[in-house]
């Protein structure tokens, strides 16, 4: 992972950061050349372009570093990489991420007060 990508940092997440990323639509990839697992989300139906993302743990929070491929990377002579390493599209993408991940990590409402029955509510 190169140090290019857009980041954030997120606070107070409540859930496993694995399974927020997921809700939020990305797909794991585990990479058995570098040993890490990166995330993926597709902008349609076709494979590329996608956002790319990586999780980690930073600052007491989950750091999600994210860049939009353009396409395949190739692995030969020159760049390994066509993607988007800035600009609206992908912070736009990271608050969408920011947004869902904090929607699943609030508190969850108290709960209503039961309704009482004909007893309850002569006898409180």
């Amino acid at each position: 992972m190169g140090g290019k990508h857009m980041k954030i940092v997120l606070q107070n997440i409540k859930d496993n950061p694995r399974a927020l990323i997921r809700r939020a639509g990305y797909s794991e990839h585990f990479d058995s050349r570098s040993g890490e697992t990166s995330y993926s989300r597709r902008l349609d139906r076709n494979v590329f372009p996608k956002f790319h993302a990586y999780l980690s743990e930073r600052d007491g929070g989950v750091e999600v570093s994210l860049h939009l491929d353009q396409k395949q990377p190739s692995y030969g002579v020159g760049h390994m990489h066509s993607g988007d390493y800035d600009g609206p599209l992908i912070e736009r993408e990271l608050e969408r991420i920011k947004q869902s991940f904090e929607n699943a990590s609030a508190p969850l409402a108290e709960e209503p007060e039961q309704k009482k029955g004909f007893f309850g509510k002569l006898f409180g």
